[in-house]
């Protein structure tokens, strides 16, 4: 059974060799740094999460000359990601040791990371004024971020209740996982229940064609389960990883970003599929 996206591809040697040195020359001069990695610093991630998935539906969409175009493919784009994420996280690191100031690196991360994502955020909206012929996918990046807000509020509150120990050890990482999840699950059953638009993910697929085959589906569309797989896989690794954060903080932290990740450059990746006329998630 075929479970990863459809549409990967490896690029051609010269645009690997490119992202190999870079990224092993930033991660050996990471680990010499060995910067903290603190609850804040995952939550300064996420911008940066954010800009890997916008990056590579502008490739989707053909947005970028064929010079530069291999980079943002998938699964190139998390890697081009990474080396964008950790030029800057580097120089910051340095700055934080030269001055002894550790807690700028959460800081610069997250305000340099917010400033390239609005600007990407912004001409997404520039493009999809001259490309639709409606002001309606205006509305579904909003619509997106607020319902996973909405889902993940009540999530996380009844979590916290009930596993409180477990909750206050992965902090705000946590929140950052159970809502990258909970996005990328409300994301995708907004573009299959009410914009039509197809699943490139076979697992998600396959769930969602579950659900379809339920008396549910006629009311509630088919999205809804994936949602709730989602979710509650989310809260589970957020459980399994409290100790692990709490021990091992660098690598836990490090962790609990892969696994937000994993779930909201997806959902940006969506979003922005939706604001320009994609017609596939996932």
């Amino acid at each position: 059974m075929q479970v990863l996206p459809s549409g990967l591809a490896v690029p051609p040697l010269p645009y690997v060799a490119v992202l190999v040195v870079f990224t092993v020359a930033l991660v050996a001069l990471l680990v010499a740094l060995e910067p903290p990695v603190t609850q804040r610093q995952v939550v300064a991630f996420v911008p940066w999460i954010a800009t890997g998935g916008i990056l590579h539906a502008f490739h989707q969409l053909g947005v970028y000359p064929s010079s530069v175009a291999p980079f943002f493919g998938a699964p190139a784009v998390y890697v081009t990601t990474f080396v964008l994420t950790g030029a800057i996280w580097l120089v910051s690191a340095f700055l934080a040791t030269v001055n002894d100031r550790p807690e700028r690196i959460a800081r610069d991360l997250v305000a340099i990371g917010s400033g390239v994502l609005v600007t990407l955020v912004g001409f997404a909206y520039w493009q999809a004024a001259g490309l639709v012929e409606s002001t309606v996918p205006f509305a579904w990046p909003v619509v997106g971020v607020l319902g996973g807000l909405v889902i993940t509020a009540p999530a996380y509150y009844l979590l916290t209740i009930w596993q409180t120990s477990a909750v206050a050890k992965v902090g705000y990482g946590g929140v950052a996982v159970v809502y990258a999840h909970a996005l990328d699950g409300f994301s995708t059953a907004l573009g299959v229940d009410v914009l039509g638009v197809g699943e490139r993910t076979p697992i998600p697929a396959r769930i969602m064609e579950f659900a379809a085959d339920l008396p549910t589906a006629q009311y509630i569309g088919q999205g809804w389960l994936f949602v709730v797989v989602k979710l509650l896989l989310a809260m589970a690794i957020v459980l399994a990883l409290d100790e692990y954060v709490d021990e091992e903080p660098t690598q836990g932290n490090l962790l609990l970003t892969f696994v937000a990740a994993v779930g909201l450059g997806p959902a940006a990746n969506n979003l922005t599929l939706f604001l320009l006329g994609g017609s596939v998630v996932g």
